[in-house]
């Protein structure tokens, strides 16, 4: 559809497009025939009324604008200047026949783009300022827009930029990431410590921020709080089974009989025999070792009132399976698998607390995954 609309746009003439009042995409059609052939008396009439229509309809607007005395009226009233003197220069390039043909006068639109430029990147700065005043997160933010607006007339216009990082600091919204034990049970020492290494840094925001130390002299807007519920290990469990592993193999040779018991010849007049099989077996005792570790609670949000916002189940779950087995028998025969398992030493189970701090990792890893995922709260 889309290209199918430049097609069309190119199609139409420059006459089509005076028609429709389509003063700018008319100049620019006529410019373009009229550059490679200036003679052409049609185009330069359309090029003509195209010309003095679009000023005339920007002119009236401008004045229109400054009849309001409206204070916000002077980016738009910029934007026409740029297009005027944009409108011209195309013009301009045209030659000199075809210039005096349409009554071309030049104009140096110069001191009334300065002029609105400076009105509009006051009334931005002055309007930023005000909203400042409201003391507000929200106004705030809306500041920061205005100071941004301002840049974009002059980069380093007043002291714009110590007001854009005034406006990010009322603005921004901290958030607090803490930990609360709840499920009556003893964590193992450093799991705090190591859930609260959670990097957020990388998730902040132009206008959120995350922290997991707590600082007396940061007002906190909300606080995500990892509340442990439930902190459990399983029993220690072994079990063994017992299998057995068998191979086929070869273990010399049997001569073919006749059925008078004689040995069959071939062709050549050699005994006829083949491969005398065994099956060979191996037997295996395998241990199998089990032990789990859950650590589960909610990542909940609040905002300063204390007024619970979101609460999602956190679960993290630590597992420690190891299998080593005996056999009894030929070894060469057993499956790669099982020979590994042959390799692995006996061992003990892993501590309590060990295991439960392996699951401090998860946990961090899923709260921050929660944060990030609720972070549209944070206003």
């Amino acid at each position: 559809m889309f290209v199918a609309s430049i097609a069309l746009a190119s199609c139409t003439s420059s006459k089509k497009h005076l028609e429709r009042q389509q003063y700018d995409m008319a100049i620019m059609k006529s410019v373009k025939k009229l550059m490679r052939k200036p003679t052409k008396m049609k185009e330069i009439d359309v090029l003509r009324r195209a010309y003095q229509m679009a000023n005339q309809q920007d002119k009236e607007r401008i004045a229109y604008l400054k009849t309001t005395g409206q204070p916000d009226i002077w980016d738009e009233i910029f934007q026409i200047y740029v297009i005027m003197k944009s409108r011209q220069d195309r013009v301009k390039a045209l030659p000199q026949s075809v210039l005096s043909s349409i009554g071309y006068v030049y104009i140096d639109y110069t001191q009334e783009t300065v002029n609105a430029q400076q009105n509009a990147a006051e009334y931005y700065y002055q309007k930023g300022l005000s909203l400042l005043k409201n003391g507000d997160r929200q106004s705030a933010r809306q500041a920061y827009d205005m100071f941004m607006n301002s840049k974009r007339f002059f980069t380093n216009y007043k002291d714009v930029e110590r007001q854009l990082l005034i406006a990010q600091q009322m603005g921004t919204a901290n958030i607090l990431f803490e930990v609360k034990n709840s499920s009556g049970k003893i964590l193992p020492e450093g799991f705090v410590d190591e859930v609260l290494k959670i990097y957020l840094t990388d998730i902040d925001q132009l206008f959120v921020k995350y922290y997991t130390q707590y600082d007396t002299a940061i007002s906190y807007h909300y606080f995500a709080r990892l509340n442990i519920t439930q902190v459990d290990v399983s029993p220690e469990s072994v079990k063994e089974i017992y299998y057995t592993e068998s191979k086929e193999v070869q273990d010399g040779w049997d001569y073919v009989l006749d059925d008078n018991g004689n040995v069959m010849k071939d062709s050549l007049g050699n005994d006829i025999k083949v491969p005398h099989m065994e099956t060979i077996t191996c037997n295996i005792r395998e241990i199998q070792m089990h032990k789990q570790a859950i650590v589960g609670g909610t990542l909940d949000i609040f905002d300063w009132s204390n007024m619970l916002l979101k609460s999602d189940p956190i679960t993290a779950e630590t597992f420690f399976d190891y299998v080593y087995a005996f056999a009894d028998g030929d070894k060469s025969i057993l499956k790669d698998e099982t020979k590994r398992k042959l390799n692995n030493p006996p061992q003990g189970f892993p501590p309590d607390l060990m295991m439960v701090m392996d699951a401090a990792t998860i946990v961090k890893n899923i709260s921050k995954d929660v944060i990030t995922r609720n972070s549209y709260l944070f206003q």
